[in-house]
């Protein structure tokens, strides 16, 4: 499918139609998308149709991730993980605090980072990178230990959750059957970002027992190939004779200068033809090439070219999209690797951000589990029988408002920052009758080999916590947008 062809609306109808005749009580589709951007702008097209603000049941809609990990991993984890401990799945931020604890200065020099690695079913630490391999410490390896520590404990990354999700299926055909009979009509949008181990979990459920599956996407669209998208597979599926495959090569957002312009980075076939409102359009696509360092100048330019056309400069109307985070400002302080350099130090820092982007959801959740590592030094996971032989639900949910409440504001800056938290922390232990086990010092660190951004110390907490929005209009990286329309 061609850009702005109608992916997501010939989705979004096609589901609503499937749910107008649906009969069945217990066994529903799951529409499956790589993004939970993409996700969101199918429910809402769902919503415009219906009225409804999500699937009812028995239908699931969300990320392919969330689906392995709602009616695979969890249900049927122990399977295969047999550790009697419920499965985790993370990402991110949570391999960061992880590393502190197995990393040596070769890992370090070597820029090895614990989320390039992963480990299989059958118990073997794998990377893409041949890291490992070429890795010169002697016995078992840091990454080895940290995912073993970590598989014993039913931490799984997504890509982990896929592998072992597709070994549950191989090995308990009857889980196999079971969820090809609860979901026996699949449809699946952005098709060209899922990996070959997610194609190879989804062949497994069409060929156990998925009576209707629908794959849509675009093969140029696919920008997560850092994350192991393959557009390959898509191709492969797409080419291959047992599917009945159609080009939709109409294209209702452009304009035809800009469908005859892009045809020399397209796949397909033929020109995109443009049949929408703006097909007609006679402004033709700019390419300018510019400095790094004239870049503000050029967007204010850009932004009075939008205004001229009559167009409303807000966040919903235009975009000025990057390749990666380093272009969002011209300085990207969330790239600091190892900047909070103990575990203490990056909840407290986390939390500040929370609170200053006024997220009262993940406040509550970054404080508690804050608390719950100061006072128990435990940061796996959080334990609510151990709170409960501690503390009463309203006492517990008292110290993490009030904790809120002090958490100094995110627009400091970092030296500030560091040296108001241990009084804060102080005077709260001391108010509350209560006394921390772990004790480690707020400690970050002191410079960066990154000339560009020296002055780190003084900016503001928020500037560690890449956003996406500018106050006039979004600022972000391609990726983050992926399923939104601009003007």
């Amino acid at each position: 499918a061609c850009p702005g062809s109608g992916k997501t609306y010939v989705i979004s109808h096609k589901v609503v139609s499937e749910l107008r005749t649906w009969k069945y009580k217990n066994t529903g589709m799951a529409v499956l998308s790589f993004t939970n951007v993409a996700k969101d702008e199918l429910i809402n097209n769902i919503k415009k149709i219906t009225g409804q603000t999500s699937l009812p049941y028995p239908h699931f809609i969300g990320t392919l991730d969330s689906f392995i990990s709602q009616y695979i991993i969890m249900p049927f984890g122990n399977c295969v993980l047999k550790c009697g401990v419920s499965p985790t799945i993370v990402e991110g931020d949570y391999y960061e605090t992880i590393m502190h604890s197995y990393w040596s200065r070769e890992c370090y020099g070597n820029y090895c980072e614990l989320k390039d690695f992963y480990i299989t079913p059958s118990g073997n630490v794998c990377d893409e990178k041949e890291k490992l391999i070429k890795c010169k410490l002697k016995g078992k390896k840091p990454c080895e230990r940290a995912k073993e520590m970590l598989l014993n404990n039913s931490i799984l990354s997504c890509k982990e959750a896929t592998l072992f999700a597709i070994d549950i299926l191989k090995k308990n055909p009857k889980v196999l059957k079971l969820i090809a009979h609860r979901f026996p009509y699949f449809i699946v949008d952005e098709a060209q970002d899922t990996s070959r181990e997610q194609m190879e979990l989804l062949n497994l459920l069409f060929d156990g027992g998925v009576t209707n599956a629908i794959l849509i996407g675009d093969p140029d669209q696919a920008i997560y190939e850092w994350r192991d998208a393959d557009p390959s597979v898509f191709l492969n599926m797409y080419n291959n004779g047992k599917w009945n495959s159609v080009e939709l090569n109409e294209n209702f957002r452009c304009s035809q200068n800009i469908c005859n312009a892009t045809k020399i980075f397209s796949s397909l076939s033929a020109v995109s033809d443009a049949v929408g409102d703006s097909k007609e359009c006679d402004i033709k696509p700019i390419i300018i090439r510019y400095k790094a360092v004239e870049r503000s100048k050029l967007i204010e330019e850009y932004l009075g070219f939008v205004a001229s056309l009559g167009i409303d400069i807000t966040p919903g109307n235009v975009a000025v999209l990057n390749r990666g985070k380093m272009a969002i400002s011209g300085k990207d302080y969330s790239q600091i690797k190892d900047l909070w350099q103990n575990l203490k130090t990056f909840y407290l820092a986390q939390a500040t951000y929370a609170k200053g982007i006024k997220d009262s959801s993940n406040l509550y959740k970054q404080v508690e589990r804050l608390l719950y590592y100061l006072l128990f030094q435990k940061y796996d996971r959080i334990d609510r029988e151990l709170i409960n032989k501690n503390f009463d639900v309203r006492k517990w949910k008292k110290l993490i408002f009030d904790l809120s409440v002090r958490l100094p504001s995110p627009n400091i800056s970092l030296e500030d920052w560091k040296n108001k938290i241990p009084q804060t922390l102080a005077d709260f232990s001391k108010d509350n009758d209560i006394e921390f086990k772990v004790t480690d010092v707020i400690k970050t660190k002191t410079r960066v080999k990154d000339e560009n951004l020296k002055d780190f110390i003084e900016q503001p907490i928020e500037a560690f916590f890449a956003g996406s929005s500018h106050e006039r209009y979004t600022n972000s990286t391609i990726h983050s947008v992926k399923g939104c329309t601009f003007e």
